[in-house]
């Protein structure tokens, strides 16, 4: 796969089950090329065009369909030894925008020649844009302000 919009949707269909979030609210980010240009960059375009035909055949083979497309997930991507960082990283990165560094071990075994793969923010609004200020009901703290009038309203008390 290259990159292009068929590689993007091909990112973006796995991300919908991955994250939880509809294609709309992935787009609605903007960080979505931005997140398949970082894969490409790091793990190199070998790898990414491997691991999302992958994901394309496991969306067809279950039709996108509960709990067949969750088994296929956890048992094709996330209990693999290949796919496993490579899925747990592209949840980090639309969760709270960063790449996490990839264990030595699968760089020794199928990443080597990788560059990039440290513990980084994709890019300064990939922390703004993080899904996990939306899962959290708040704002990233120092990025966005959190509404007009918020101030008047009581903190709720839990």
């Amino acid at each position: 796969m290259e990159k292009t919009t068929a590689g993007l949707d091909a990112f973006l269909a796995i991300s919908v089950p991955l994250t939880g979030y509809t294609r709309v609210a992935l787009l609605a980010t903007g960080m979505a090329q931005l997140y398949l240009d970082a894969l490409h960059r790091i793990i190199g375009s070998a790898m990414t065009d491997e691991y999302l035909a992958l994901t394309d055949r496991i969306l067809k083979d279950t039709g996108g369909k509960e709990p067949a497309l969750d088994r296929a997930i956890r048992q094709q991507l996330l209990a693999s030894l290949q796919y496993g960082p490579i899925t747990r990283n592209i949840i980090q990165l639309w969760y709270w925008g960063s790449w996490l560094q990839l264990p030595p071990d699968w760089v020794a075994k199928y990443g080597k020649g990788i560059k990039g793969n440290d513990n980084h923010f994709i890019t300064p609004e990939a922390y703004q844009q993080g899904l996990i200020w939306n899962a959290m009901g708040s704002h990233p703290q120092g990025s966005k302000q959190p509404g007009f009038g918020s101030w008047s309203i009581a903190p709720m008390v839990s």
